[in-house]
């Protein structure tokens, strides 16, 4: 049985992740125009992308480890404050050299939130309804996503892909916030 603490964080997460969600769906398909336009060809955009996806794979497992031992919620401070200091960065760098640089951060802090937030919601799951609560949790987050993702193009139209950026960045900076609501048991 979950008991209310359990179900008040598992909820409190699902907020945080929702939030998260909406706001990376604002970028998301700006993300990938902004990266083109400063990777200077498409060879470079692939470069760049695959050093994200290298970082996060290599970063998953350390990710995991130092969880489990230090507990959930420091990665999910770090990789939100990291996540927005990088936002933030990619409206100012105009090399290819500085983009792969925060592709690879993006990986590592995509590898950490990955597998920290998987962790923490088995952690808030009991094991009887584990399907149904990850479900639901799941569901709710896609639709979050989806409405970013119908929304963000008018906001670039009106206020331009930069203050997308920097939207971004500061909602995921402040939503932190709830994260200091959650209680882990073993941390």
């Amino acid at each position: 049985m979950q008991s209310s603490t359990s179900g008040r964080n598992l909820l409190i997460f699902t907020t945080v992740s929702s939030i998260w969600a909406i706001v990376f769906g604002l970028i998301g398909p700006f993300y990938v125009v902004h990266v083109q336009n400063l990777s200077g060809g498409m060879e470079k955009l692939g470069i760049a992308f695959s050093i994200m996806v290298l970082l996060q794979s290599v970063t998953a497992y350390y990710a995991g480890h130092y969880s489990d031992r230090l507990g959930r919620r420091p990665f999910l401070f770090l990789t939100a404050y990291t996540d927005a200091l990088i936002l933030f960065l990619y409206t100012v760098i105009d090399e290819t050299y500085q983009l792969y640089l925060l592709q690879g951060l993006l990986g590592i802090t995509n590898g950490i939130v990955d597998t920290t937030r998987t962790s923490l919601l088995g952690d808030l799951t009991v094991q009887e309804k584990r399907g149904k609560a990850v479900g639901r949790f799941n569901a709710i987050v896609s639709l979050a996503s989806a409405a970013g993702l119908s929304v963000g193009g008018y906001m670039a139209e009106f206020y331009g892909i930069e203050f997308l950026f920097y939207f971004a960045a500061f909602v995921v900076f402040l939503s932190t916030i709830l994260l200091f609501f959650i209680k882990e048991k073993n941390a």
